[in-house]
């Protein structure tokens, strides 16, 4: 397995520019990207949003009496993200494409939803632990070890297992810019059988999570640098910058002109 080098941090820019307090502490591990924590202050629960990721989102929303816990799949376009009505969030944000799921839960149960459970399926009595600990670095390492049990505990991989893990890495490491015909010739399967193997086990097909993977590229050249629009189009594997352009504004909900200006008001 490859689920320890970490190869893409998704990102959820509404969560990340639009929240109080916002802490991230990176740990690339057992197909984990980061763990986060944030205040939701005195937002409005409707001005937070989802854009598509590939990635699943483990949120335990830490109420003085209470600890309320949702899962989230990767959405298909901007939606809007419940988080609760609690103050204190903790969330567990995957790689795309990687997470391993208790028994009662399936993708397609998560795929562009937010699905309330019992956060104690990830271990015994975590949403307790993480409760009573004080700081994200403390709750990322009592969730670290309930989930490394929980990893280590699974079966053997099927030979369907290995291809989709296959599939999700070489995806992702091309950032979404490799074609079906390319996997069948590297894996010699059919891009018939390929489809089906990644549709079953991540309710998307490969070419939605290329696009996904493709825009999350995106996002991340345009928080670190100030390249020309054209330029990040070919970076990036769009076919011009209009494509681009087009595929931004229908998973963001706001052009790229208004994406920035976003940033430079934090």
């Amino acid at each position: 397995m490859q689920k320890e080098n970490i190869i893409i941090n998704p990102c959820q820019p509404y969560v990340e520019l639009g929240v109080d307090n916002v802490s991230r502490l990176d740990m690339p591990k057992l197909g984990i990207s980061h763990f986060y924590e944030f205040s939701l202050g005195n937002k409005l629960l409707h001005e937070l949003k989802a854009v598509p990721d590939g990635s699943i989102d483990l949120l335990f929303n830490i109420g003085r009496n209470r600890v309320i816990t949702f899962i989230s799949g990767t959405v298909f376009g901007v939606k809007k993200w419940e988080l609760g009505d609690v103050g204190l969030c903790f969330g567990v944000r995957f790689q795309p494409g990687q997470g391993i799921l208790p028994r009662e839960l399936s993708m397609d149960m998560l795929v562009n939803d937010d699905l309330e459970i019992d956060g104690n399926l990830f271990g015994k009595n975590l949403t307790e632990r993480i409760a009573m600990a004080t700081d994200i670095k403390s709750r990322s390492v009592i969730f670290m070890e309930a989930y490394r049990d929980f990893v280590y505990g699974r079966p053997n991989l099927s030979d369907k297992d290995m291809i989709n893990e296959y599939l999700v890495n070489r995806i992702t490491r091309a950032n979404g810019h490799i074609s079906i015909s390319e996997l069948q010739e590297e894996t010699n399967y059919s891009a018939c059988y390929l489809r089906r193997v990644f549709k079953n086990y991540n309710s998307i097909s490969p070419k939605q999570f290329a696009r996904y993977i493709r825009f999350q590229t995106l996002l991340d050249k345009l928080n670190t640098n100030n390249t020309r629009y054209d330029e990040l189009a070919l970076d990036c594997g769009y076919f011009d910058e209009a494509h681009m352009m087009k595929e931004f504004k229908s998973y963001a909900g706001l052009t790229l002109e208004q994406y920035r200006k976003m940033q430079r008001r934090i």
